[in-house]
């Protein structure tokens, strides 16, 4: 347990450094001033200056833009980014060599790197999430909106480290090659194709998030397409997929050992 803590740490510490974090931060405070901007014609000054909007068009703001803007560009990006470095820049910079001396198991090093990356993509697009979230409850005095988009951005963002992390250990190109996956397939094929999105991973997020706001599924049904609504299945889903990364990863340095 201390050897993952201790690699999780140090690869936090490489994932975050630097101006990365900046760049993410202000990357992260693009969907709730998204929402600012979109709610602010929609609400009325009430009595003792309260703001008494109808809630319907607030919420339908909220699952337009910023959603989308959450989902389909600041998840994406940053776990990309993230995701393919974890493993990725350890392997050219030639220093995952000094890790692997260590007598550690393979899967401790991929699961802590995974859970490492994970966690920086989830502590910016969950916040993201929720700050985006926390401006309907600011308009119309209903948070309950902030639980369920925080945990489903952090679902996606389990599925797509995972994926991402194998990417960036296999090629250089990893970035470009998830910039190609993300906005030609993701945003683009499988939109135009309903049946191919059960491949698409921002949806395992949404769907969570269709789970546990049903009012949510009128405005996402056409997103979600095929892949159906569930809290349960999607973080089931999340798991697998990060399960076969850690552990088809491990499977790599331990053949990497024997080279």
């Amino acid at each position: 347990m201390k050897a993952f803590l201790a690699i999780t740490r140090v690869t936090l510490r490489q994932l975050l450094g630097g101006k990365r974090l900046l760049l993410f931060g202000l990357l992260a405070l693009l969907p709730p001033v998204v929402m600012l901007l979109a709610s602010r014609d929609l609400a009325e000054v009430g009595e003792f200056g309260l703001l008494t909007p109808a809630s319907s068009p607030v919420v339908d703001a909220f699952h337009d833009a910023p959603i989308a803007i959450v989902f389909l560009i600041v998840l994406p990006v940053v776990s990309l980014i993230l995701g393919a470095s974890t493993l990725g820049d350890e392997r050219r910079d030639r220093t995952l060599s000094f890790l692997m001396l260590r007598p550690l198991r393979r899967s401790v090093i991929t699961g802590a790197k995974l859970f490492a990356a994970w966690l920086g993509t989830t502590s910016i697009v969950s916040v993201s999430a929720a700050l985006a979230a926390a401006v309907v409850g600011l308009r119309i005095g209903d948070w309950s909106y902030v639980g369920p988009v925080a945990l489903a951005a952090a679902v996606s963002a389990l599925a797509y480290t995972a994926v991402f992390m194998v990417l960036g250990y296999f090629t250089s190109r990893a970035v470009l090659l998830g910039l190609v996956y993300v906005f030609i397939w993701e945003n683009g094929i499988t939109f135009a194709a309903v049946s191919l999105a059960n491949v698409s991973l921002f949806r395992i997020g949404l769907s969570a998030y269709g789970g546990l706001v049903p009012e949510s599924l009128s405005e996402l049904d056409e997103v979600l397409g095929s892949v159906a609504p569930g809290a349960g299945g999607a973080i089931a889903k999340a798991l697998v997929i990060a399960v076969l990364a850690v552990f088809g990863s491990a499977s790599l340095l331990r053949r990497r050992d024997l080279l």
